[in-house]
């Protein structure tokens, strides 16, 4: 290959990182803060950023804006920068030992040093008192540099006991296929039903799911039966549901002693009156992570961006 691939775009920041697909991978990239080239700053901000291959994860070369003028400054920034990003790996990282894991709502896990961040999809393994939850995948919060939450569960239950040790591994990629089938934690009754999930679900409004639900969970009225989601609520990671499970055996968690688990699970079947048309696609890609911030190429809220990134024929000068 002797020449270079080259694309480019434009996108409106909504403040928060921006994922870009693409094609052929990336071996340069360039970025430009539209918005904010157009102004001049009391405090001098990035304005344009550079990133190519072989620099570390999360890094750039950023312009910066002078105070209040146009001059501009060249530094090199690690964090907020440029990732390589390829979602079409599944393979969980390696396993790291964990000391306890708390009976609460939600439980808190210790494990030194782990680095996971907020919102990191991990899956725990080789409990040894809370066996229940042994290959099921938890969304994290409340980081801290030796502690985790798992956010969308309550272990503060009669049948659960606090680890004492424990493993777990991040899953670097949410799977690519959609849609998602999502593990429920919890399941609150009514003449509506509201449903939790361990991983954060990303469902909408209008989606119509079916559940499954082993009897080992308490609640074999809600297997099988489909509904349509009538409400979100993203804190909670919960949907509601028009199914009436007023007179349905309350949902609980089984002892240790009942693991291995078939989870109970929601799958989403369709949309309103029409049939799922999504459920084959390949959601992964190849392409760039940018970070986000007054001194970020995804830049800050409102702010117009556009980035043009090539593959390149590349020589090694030793």
């Amino acid at each position: 290959m002797d020449s270079t691939i080259i694309q480019q775009g434009k996108f409106t920041s909504d403040g928060a990182v921006k994922r870009l697909a693409i094609r052929s991978d990336v071996d340069w990239m360039e970025v430009i803060n539209y918005t904010q080239s157009a102004t001049t700053q009391t405090t001098g901000r990035g304005v344009a950023f550079r990133w190519q291959r072989g620099m570390a994860a999360d890094a750039g070369i950023m312009h910066t804006k002078q105070d209040s003028a146009n001059a501009l400054d060249l530094e090199v920034i690690t964090t907020g920068g440029f990732t390589l990003l390829d979602t079409t790996s599944q393979e969980p990282e390696a396993a790291k030992t964990g000391t306890t894991i708390t009976k609460a709502g939600p439980p808190v896990c210790t494990a030194t040093a782990h680095g996971y961040s907020n919102g990191d999809t991990v899956r725990i393994i080789n409990s040894d008192n809370m066996g229940q939850i042994n290959g099921l995948e938890f969304t994290v919060g409340s980081v801290a540099s030796n502690t985790f939450e798992l956010s969308y569960i309550d272990t503060n239950t009669a049948n659960f006991t606090a680890a004492t040790s424990f493993s777990v591994r991040k899953i670097p990629n949410d799977p690519i296929f959609q849609p998602r089938h999502r593990v429920i934690t919890a399941v609150t009754t009514g003449t509506t039903t509201e449903v939790q999930m361990s991983v954060t679900h990303g469902y909408s409004v209008g989606e119509v799911v079916r559940f499954a639900v082993d009897s080992k969970f308490g609640m074999t009225q809600l297997d099988s039966l489909t509904g349509q989601i009538t409400a979100v609520n993203t804190t909670t990671n919960t949907i509601t549901v028009d199914i009436d499970s007023s007179a349905f055996t309350a949902f609980a968690w089984p002892a240790a002693t009942s693991a291995p688990l078939t989870f109970a699970q929601v799958t989403p079947v369709g949309s309103g009156t029409q049939a799922l048309t999504d459920a084959t696609d390949n959601v992964s890609i190849i392409g760039m992570e940018l970070g986000a911030g007054a001194d970020s190429p995804a830049g800050s809220t409102s702010d117009v961006i556009y980035w043009r990134a090539g593959k390149s024929f590349s020589v090694d000068n030793g």
